[in-house]
């Protein structure tokens, strides 16, 4: 092979691990965005209502168990 043909083959393997990447960051990214809390619309944001309304549920059935 040819230099020329070497460069070309290295700047293919060049530009696909770019994209790779840069698809990889984005991924990333939006996952990231979902993990931390945002005022209500993150994955994160919602485990922690549900935890709270567990929470309160568990009290109130002890209450209710204590109550009888």
């Amino acid at each position: 092979m040819t230099v020329a043909e070497w460069s070309t083959v290295f700047g293919l393997v060049i530009a696909v691990l770019t994209a790779i990447y840069a698809s990889m960051r984005f991924m990333v990214k939006a996952i990231m965005r979902e993990l931390q809390p945002n005022g209500g619309n993150s994955l994160k944001d919602q485990v922690s209502r549900i935890e709270t309304r567990l929470d309160q549920l568990i009290l109130e059935m002890a209450f209710q168990q204590n109550k009888d």
